[in-house]
C-alpha cells in the first residue's frame, strides 16, 4: 500500500511543521493533561487545522483508501443517509473500522508515523531549532517516550488513534529517575539521575505525582558535599527561573527551604560576623549563589506574576520572609552568627528586590500584611539604623567593590574577604533602605511606633529619622577621607541623603515623617553651627566638612520642591503662616547664604565655604523666595541686593582674570589651573544670575530685581535658556513662559524683553508658522491644512504674544508715538520685526498690496483680529490704538468693503466680518454682563442665520445695547423717614445714620457705617445705590481725613488757574477716553447731556492732571511712560464723575480730600505715577504699587487659599497679578455692572483698602470652575480678558472677603499702606 505524502522524508516534515504549530497551546497548558486535552480538540481550536500538510495528505488517503468502501456502504441502504438515521451511520462506522483495508492504513500508518518521529527526535536540535533555554527539555532514548497504546480500546475509535502518542515524560520515567536521585545512592547515579532530570520540562516535574520526592531529593543534592551534585542541583532551579511559568514559585520555594535548612542546621556552622565572611569557601560560594539566584528571581518575577492566581504572589512573599525574618540572638559583633539578610545584602546591598516588590499595588498589600505576621524583619532593619546611628564609625576602606564583587555571575579576580564591620554596613545600607521605602506607604508608616526587644521605649518615626539624619550632618572623622568613586557611592552620608530624598518625592510620607522641628534643627545644625562662634571656641568643634553641607543642602531642597515643604521651612512644625519667629529652618538658611556670599562667617569657622556650597543654600532660598509666601518671609534679609553685589563681583573677576591665549605655555600647571578657574568663575556668575532671575516670579520679586539694576542682564539669560528650551531648575522643568508673562506685565519688564530680540523671535516663528519661514525649506510632508480659524498649530503662538500684550504697560512700552510702518510694495517673505509691523501686516490690511504680500490672508487676518480682539479688552490699549492706528475706521470700512451691494448694504457674514464686527461692539459700548449684548464668534454650521445685526457705521444698532432704565443707577436707594411706614423704618437706618449730623466720629463712626452697609448689603445689597451711594463716599471722606492712620499722603494746596489749566495738554487717548465715559454715562442715565458732561469731565481731567502733576518728578529713565504724565485714561475719576451724575464740583472736592487717603493709591491709578510721595527707587521704577503689592497679595492669598486655581494659572502662563491688575486699573469696567463697581468703591473706603485684594481672590474663586475649564483648553487668558464676571455680586460676597480679612489683615494692609516708605 502507497502512501505517498505519509511516508519516508515528505512525512517527516509534515508532522515537523505540525508539532511546531503545537508550540502555543503548549506553552498556555499548565500540564501534560492540559495539554493532551487541548490536542484533543484542536480541530475546533485551531482555525488552521485543515490547512497543515499532514491533515491534507490524511484525508486524501483516507478519501482514496476507504472512500469506495463508504459509498457501497451507503448504497446498500438506499443511497441517502439523512440526519435523523444515526443509528445507520454508527453501523457503517463501525463496519468500516473493522473492515481489513482500514486496518492495514492504520497500521501501515503508524509504522511510518513512530519511524518519522524517532527521526525527529534523534536530530531534535537541529528540527526545530531550539536554543539553549529549550535545550534537553525533551530525552534523547525511545523508551523515555511514552509509546503508542496498541489496545483494542483505542483502535475502537477512528478519531482517536493517533491521540496518545506525545512527547511528554510519562509517570514511570520520572519515578526511576527520582529513586536515582536519592541521597543512599552513589554520587555517580545521582549524578546521571540529576544530569537527566535536567533534560525534562520543569512543569513535566513538578504536575508529576512524585515531585514531592523529587523535591527532597533536590534538596539534599543542595547539601550535599559533592560540587558536581551541588552545580546540578543549582542548574534545575536556574533552568525553572529562565520560564515564566506559574510552577516557578515552587521551585523558589524550594530554593528558600534549602537557604533554611542552612541557617537553622547546626552542622551547617555559619560564619560568626566578627570573624567576617570569606567567599573563597566552597559552602559559602554555594550559599552566596543560592541568594545571588534567588535576588534575580525576586527581581525578574514582578513582571508576570500578576498574571497567576494571588496564591503565587502569597507564597513567594511568605517563603521570602520566612527566610529573611531569621536572625540569631546574640551581641552584635561578638558571637552572634551571620543572617540572611547579611547575605542578601552582599547581593543587592540597596535592597532593589523590596523597593520593587513593595511599588506595585498588586504586591504592595500582601506584603505590608504579611510583615505583620513577620515583625522580625522591620524590627531588625530599625535596630541596625539606630546602632549605626549610635555608633558611626566605620572603617572606610570597606565598600571599595562591595557590590561589584558579590552581583555579578562569576567570583574571579574579586575580593575574598569581608571584615565583620564590613557585613554589618551592608546591612545596614540594605537597612535602610528598606525602611525608607516602608515609609512612603501609610501601612508601612502603621508599624511605628515599633518595641524593640532590648530597648524600653518604642522606637517612633521621629526618633528613627533624628537617628538617620545624625548619620548624614555628624559623620565619623573617618568620612572625610579621600576615596574612590565606587566607595564614595556607599558613603553612608551619601546613601541616607538618597533615602530622606525619596522620603520627600511623597509630599504626605515626608509630613509625616519629616517635617518635626526637631528632626528639622538636627539637620540643620551645620550651617546653625557656621552661625555660632561660640561653638568654634573649644577645639574639638570643627567646622562641617563640604560634602556634609552639600548633603544637607540636597535634603532642604527636596523639602523645598512642595508646597507643604516651603511652609514647614518658613513657619515650622505648626505650620502658623501668621506667627513670624525668626528660629524657623528658612530664616536660618538665609541668614547662613547672606552670610556666606557677604563673606561674613566667622573666622573660627575654618575657610569659607565654596561657591557650590553657597550655591546649593541659595538655591533653596530661591525656591522660597520664587513663590510669595517665600518673598513675604526672606524680604528682611535683602537677598536681591546681596545676590546683585555677589554677581557684579563675579562679572568683575571673571574679567580681570587671565585669559589664556596661544602664546601661553598651555601645557604648564599654572595655565591649566588658570582655564579651570575661569571656567569656575563662568559657572558661579550663571548660578547667582540664574537665582537673581527667579526673583522675576512674583510681582514683588520684578519690583526688587528692577532695584537691583540687573533686570535687562537677567532677561537676557533668560531668554538665552528659553531659546534653548531648559528647564527652570532640577526641581522645576518648566516656568519660564510663566516669567515671562510676570515680567512682561510691567514697563521696565517689556522693556528688557524688547533689548533681549524675545519679541522679534516671537513674531518671527509665529510668522513661520502662520506664513512662512524666512527661507525655503524643502517639505516632504505637506503642512496640515487648517480647518479651524486658529487651529491647534497657531494656538500656541498665539497664547505665548497674547500673554506679552494683554497689560496696558507693556503695550504702551513698545507702540507709543510708533506708526505703522506700511510700505508701498512688499516681498512674499519679508517678515515683521516688530509689534507695529505684526499690525500692519495682520491686522490694518488697507492696502491691497498687504493683502497679496500674503499666502494664507484669512487665517492671517483671523489671527490678526484675535489679537487686537484680546488687546482692546484692555480700554487703556484700545484708546492707544484708535488714537494712533484710528482701528475702528478700519474695521468699519472693512465690513462696507464687505457689503453684497451698496444699496442693501447687507454685509457677507463670513469668519473676518463676524470677527470685525464683535470687535467693532466692544470698542464701542461700555457695560458689564447685563449692560451690553456681545455678538457671538460661531456661525451655525446648518445655515441658520446669523443672529446679530451687522453694521459698517456708528452708533451701532440697539439690538447691543438693553434697556436699562428701570434699574437706573440714579433711582434712590431708599425712602426718607417722612415718607415711610413704620415697618419700614429698619429699611432706613443707614440712611438715617448718613444723615445724623450728631452721634460718633472717627474710628467709631467709620465701624458703626461698617457694621450697617454690612448689614445692608447681606440683606438688600441692590438697593444700596444713588444718592446712598453719594453720601457714603461723600461722608466717608470727611471722616477719613481726620484719621491719621488712613491720611498717609499730605493735602496738597491747588494751585491751577484758568489760563494754566488751558495749558494743560490732552491727549488723543484721553480725549476718547472722555468720550467712552461720558457714552456710558448716557447709557447708564446717570447724565443726561452729551455736551455739558463732556466739558465738565474734560475740565475735571485738565484739573486732575495738574493737581497731581504738583506732586510728580520726571524722572531719568527710557521708559516711554515715565517721560510724561500718566499714559493712560483715569478710569477712577471718569467713574466718580459718573457716581456723582456729572456734578463737576462734587466730583473735584471728593478726589482732592481722597487723594490724602492711602486707599488713593490703589483705587486711584494715576495718583502714584512717579510721585514725590513715594521712595525715589520705587517711583522711578516703572512699576505701580498696584502691581507690586496689591497684584502680590492677591497671588499669595491664591497660593494658600486657592492652590488650584493659582496651579491652573502658572500651567497656563498667565499671572493672578496681570488680571487683577487690568480689572482694577479700569475700574472693572466692562467686567462687573454699575452697580457693583459702586460697590467696590465704598467697600474698598469703608471696609479698607485691603479688600481690593480680598475683591479679587473673591472673583477667582467665584470663576474657579471656569479657570479650570479652560487652562484644560488652554484659553484662560482669552477667558478671562474677554468675558466679563457673570454673576458675582459684591454684596453677596462680602461675608467671604470678611474671613479673608480675619486671616490676612494683619499682613496685606500694612504691606500695602507702607508704600511711603524708603
Amino acid at each position: 500500500m502507497a502512501l505517498k505524502g505519509l511516508e519516508s522524508e515528505d512525512l517527516v516534515q509534515n508532522l515537523r511543521q505540525l508539532v511546531i504549530s503545537f508550540e502555543p497551546h503548549i506553552r498556555e497548558a499548565g500540564s501534560a493533561e492540559h495539554v493532551e486535552e487541548t490536542l484533543h480538540h484542536l480541530e475546533e481550536s485551531d482555525e488552521n487545522f485543515h490547512r497543515y500538510e499532514f491533515v491534507k495528505q490524511l484525508k486524501k488517503k483516507i478519501e482514496e483508501i476507504l472512500g469506495p468502501q463508504i459509498e457501497d456502504e451507503i448504497e446498500k441502504h438506499g443511497g441517502r443517509v439523512d440526519n435523523g438515521q444515526e443509528t445507520l451511520v454508527n453501523k457503517i462506522t463501525e463496519r468500516i473500522i473493522k473492515s481489513k483495508p482500514y486496518a492495514d492504513l492504520t497500521k501501515k500508518l503508524k509504522s511510518n508515523v513512530v519511524e518519522a518521529m524517532n527521526d525527529l527526535m534523534r536530530n531534535f536540535d537541529a528540527e526545530f531549532g531550539v536554543g539553549s533555554h529549550s535545550a534537553g527539555r525533551y530525552p534523547n532514548k525511545d523508551d523515555r517516550m511514552r509509546p503508542f497504546n496498541d489496545s483494542e480500546e483505542t483502535e475502537s475509535s477512528l478519531d482517536s488513534s493517533y491521540n496518545h502518542g506525545s512527547l511528554f515524560m510519562n509517570s514511570e520515567y520520572l519515578q526511576q529517575v527520582a529513586e536515582k536521585m536519592s541521597k543512599t545512592k552513589d554520587s555517580g547515579t545521582r549524578r546521571e539521575a540529576l544530569q537527566n532530570m535536567n533534560t525534562v520540562r520543569i512543569d513535566d516535574v513538578i504536575s508529576c505525582d512524585h515531585f514531592q520526592v523529587i523535591k527532597k531529593h533536590i534538596l539534599d543534592a543542595l547539601l550535599d558535599s559533592d560540587e558536581q551534585i551541588v552545580a546540578l542541583s543549582l542548574k534545575f532551579v536556574t533552568r525553572a527561573f529562565t520560564t515564566t511559568s506559574p510552577h516557578t514559585k515552587d521551585i523558589y520555594t524550594l530554593l528558600t527551604e534549602h537557604l533554611i535548612c542552612h541557617f537553622h542546621n547546626r552542622k551547617s556552622n555559619m560564619p560568626k560576623i566578627k570573624n567576617g565572611l570569606d567567599i573563597t569557601r566552597p559552602e559559602i560560594r554555594r550559599i552566596l549563589t543560592a541568594f545571588r539566584l534567588m535576588n534575580e528571581f525576586q527581581q525578574e518575577t514582578i513582571n508576570y506574576w500578576i498574571r497567576y492566581p494571588e496564591q503565587y504572589l502569597e507564597e513567594v512573599l511568605v517563603s521570602t520572609l520566612n527566610l529573611l525574618s531569621i536572625h540569631h540572638v546574640g551581641t552584635v559583633g561578638t558571637s552572634q552568627a551571620l543572617s540572611p539578610v547579611h547575605f542578601v545584602a552582599l547581593v543587592d546591598t540597596k535592597a532593589q528586590w523590596f523597593i520593587k516588590w513593595i511599588h506595585g499595588n498588586f504586591s504592595r498589600s500582601f506584603l505590608l500584611d504579611l510583615l505583620e505576621k513577620y515583625r522580625p524583619f522591620v524590627e531588625n532593619a530599625v535596630k541596625h539604623c539606630l546602632e549605626f546611628s549610635a555608633a558611626r564609625k566605620v572603617p572606610f576602606d570597606l565598600m571599595s567593590d562591595i557590590s561589584e564583587s558579590v552581583s555579578k555571575s562569576s567570583f574571579e579576580n574579586k575580593r575574598a574577604y569581608y571584615t565583620g564591620a564590613e557585613l554589618e554596613y551592608a546591612y545596614f545600607i540594605h537597612s535602610a533602605c528598606v525602611i525608607g521605602k516602608l515609609l512612603c506607604f501609610a501601612n508601612g508608616r502603621k508599624f511605628f511606633p515599633i518595641k524593640l526587644k532590648d530597648s524600653e521605649d518604642p522606637v517612633s518615626i521621629k526618633k528613627l529619622m533624628v537617628a538617620m539624619v545624625l548619620v548624614v550632618v555628624d559623620p565619623s572623622p573617618v568620612f572625610h577621607l579621600p576615596r574612590g568613586n565606587t566607595s564614595e557611592m556607599f558613603d553612608p552620608a551619601r546613601l541616607i541623603t538618597d533615602v530622606l530624598k525619596g522620603l520627600c518625592s511623597s509630599e504626605q510620607a515626608c509630613e509625616i515623617c519629616l517635617f518635626k522641628d526637631e528632626i528639622t534643627s538636627t539637620l540643620l545644625s551645620p550651617i546653625s553651627h557656621f552661625l555660632d562662634v561660640a561653638y568654634f571656641s573649644t577645639k574639638e568643634h570643627q567646622a562641617p566638612g563640604e560634602k556634609t553641607l552639600l548633603h544637607v543642602a540636597d535634603i532642604l531642597s527636596m523639602i523645598a520642591s512642595s508646597t507643604k515643604g516651603r511652609r514647614h521651612l518658613m513657619y515650622g512644625e505648626k505650620n502658623d503662616i501668621f506667627s513670624r519667629t525668626k528660629s524657623s529652618a528658612a530664616h536660618i538658611i538665609a541668614e547662613f547664604t547672606k552670610k556666606a556670599l557677604l563673606r561674613q562667617l566667622p573666622r573660627e569657622a575654618g575657610p569659607a565655604p565654596s561657591p557650590a556650597v553657597i550655591g546649593a543654600y541659595l538655591y533653596i532660598c530661591r525656591q522660597l523666595y520664587n513663590t510669595c509666601e517665600g518673598l513675604l518671609v526672606l524680604y528682611p534679609y535683602d537677598l536681591h541686593t546681596v545676590i546683585a553685589e555677589a554677581w557684579r563681583d563675579a562679572s568683575k573677576e571673571l574679567e580681570n582674570s587671565h585669559t589664556p591665549t596661544p602664546d601661553d605655555d598651555s601645557s604648564s600647571d599654572n595655565s591649566s589651573i588658570t582655564i579651570r578657574e575661569s571656567y569656575d568663575v563662568v559657572a558661579w556668575e550663571d548660578t547667582l544670575r540664574d537665582n537673581l532671575l527667579n526673583f522675576a516670579s512674583t510681582a514683588k520679586g520684578i519690583l526688587l530685581l528692577q532695584q537691583t539694576g540687573a533686570l535687562n542682564e537677567c532677561m537676557f539669560y533668560m531668554h538665552t535658556r528659553y531659546e534653548k528650551k531648559l528647564q527652570v531648575s532640577k526641581c522645576e522643568k518648566f516656568g519660564y513662559g510663566y516669567m515671562v508673562t510676570q515680567v512682561a506685565t510691567t514697563a521696565p519688564g517689556m522693556a528688557a524683553l524688547k533689548k533681549t530680540g524675545y519679541i522679534k523671535a516671537l513674531i518671527t516663528e509665529l510668522w513661520s508658522v502662520i506664513e512662512c519661514g524666512p527661507i525655503d525649506i524643502t517639505l516632504f510632508t505637506p503642512k496640515t491644512w487648517p480647518v479651524d480659524p486658529i487651529d491647534r498649530t497657531v494656538h500656541k503662538h498665539l497664547v505665548r504674544l497674547l500673554n506679552i500684550l494683554s497689560g496696558f504697560p507693556a503695550v504702551y512700552e513698545v507702540l507709543a508715538n510708533k506708526p505703522l510702518p506700511s510700505k508701498s510694495a512688499y516681498s512674499f517673505r519679508e517678515m515683521p520685526e516688530c509689534l507695529p509691523g505684526f499690525l500692519d501686516r495682520l491686522v490694518v490690511l488697507d492696502t491691497p498690496v498687504k493683502v497679496h504680500s500674503l499666502f494664507n490672508v484669512e487665517q492671517c487676518h483671523v489671527f490678526g483680529l484675535r489679537v487686537l480682539s484680546v488687546m482692546i479688552s484692555c480700554l487703556d490699549s484700545f484708546l492707544l490704538l484708535q488714537s494712533q492706528y484710528r482701528i475702528q475706521e478700519f474695521l468699519l470700512a472693512a465690513q462696507t468693503d464687505n457689503q453684497i451691494n451698496k444699496d442693501q448694504k447687507d454685509i457677507i457674514v463670513d469668519m473676518l466680518s463676524v470677527e470685525r464686527n464683535n470687535i467693532l461692539v466692544r470698542t464701542y459700548l461700555i457695560g458689564g454682563p447685563s449692560e451690553r449684548v456681545l455678538p457671538s464668534r460661531h456661525i451655525d454650521d446648518i445655515g441658520t442665520p446669523y443672529p446679530y445685526p451687522m453694521f459698517s457705521s456708528y452708533p451701532i444698532p440697539r439690538e447691543y445695547s438693553p434697556n436699562i432704565g428701570g434699574r437706573s443707577a440714579l433711582k434712590q436707594g431708599f425712602i426718607y423717614p417722612t415718607h415711610q411706614n413704620v415697618s419700614d423704618k429698619k429699611d432706613n437706618e443707614l440712611t438715617e445714620f448718613l444723615d445724623s449730623k450728631k452721634g460718633e466720629k472717627g474710628r467709631a463712626w467709620m465701624e458703626k457705617c461698617r457694621n450697617l452697609l454690612y448689614k445692608f448689603f447681606t440683606g438688600k445689597g441692590d438697593q444700596v445705590k444713588g444718592n446712598v451711594v453719594h453720601k457714603i463716599l461723600e461722608k466717608t471722606v470727611n471722616v477719613m481725613c481726620s484719621i491719621a492712620e488712613e491720611s498717609v499722603f499730605p493735602l496738597m494746596q491747588y494751585a491751577g488757574t484758568d489760563s494754566a489749566l488751558k495749558a494743560v495738554s490732552i491727549s488723543p487717548l484721553q480725549q476718547l477716553g472722555i468720550k467712552m465715559a461720558i457714552r456710558y454715562g448716557i447709557h447708564l442715565k446717570v447724565i443726561h447731556t452729551s455736551s455739558d458732561a463732556t466739558d465738565s469731565l474734560t475740565l475735571l481731567i485738565r484739573q486732575v492732571h495738574y493737581y497731581l502733576q504738583q506732586q510728580q518728578k520726571t524722572p531719568e529713565s527710557d521708559l516711554n511712560s515715565l517721560k510724561t504724565g500718566y499714559p493712560g485714561f483715569d478710569w477712577f475719576a471718569a467713574t466718580v464723575f459718573l457716581v456723582f451724575n456729572g456734578n463737576h464740583e462734587k466730583t473735584w472736592d471728593f478726589l482732592q480730600q481722597f487723594s490724602t487717603l492711602g486707599a488713593s493709591g490703589y483705587l486711584w491709578i494715576p495718583r502714584l505715577h512717579a510721585s514725590v510721595h513715594l521712595p525715589a527707587a520705587l517711583s522711578s521704577s516703572g512699576i505701580h504699587p498696584l502691581f507690586s503689592s496689591t497684584g502680590h497679595n492677591i497671588e499669595f492669598i491664591l497660593q494658600i487659599e486657592l492652590p488650584l486655581v493659582s496651579s491652573a494659572f502658572k500651567m497656563s502662563g498667565f499671572t493672578p497679578a496681570q488680571i487683577s491688575q487690568h480689572w482694577l486699573t479700569q475700574c472693572f469696567w466692562n467686567y462687573l455692572d454699575w452697580p457693583d463697581i459702586c460697590h467696590y468703591i465704598i467697600v474698598c473706603m469703608i471696609f479698607g483698602v485691603d479688600y481690593q485684594v480680598y475683591l479679587c481672590v473673591a472673583i477667582l474663586k467665584h470663576l474657579q470652575r471656569e479657570i479650570m475649564s479652560h487652562m484644560q483648553s488652554h484659553d484662560l487668558l482669552m477667558f478671562l480678558k474677554e468675558e466679563p464676571i457673570h454673576h458675582f455680586k459684591v454684596a453677596q460676597n462680602l461675608k467671604y472677603m470678611m474671613d479673608l480679612e480675619k486671616k490676612y489683615r494683619k499682613m496685606v494692609l500694612p504691606d500695602m499702606l507702607n508704600i511711603t516708605r524708603p
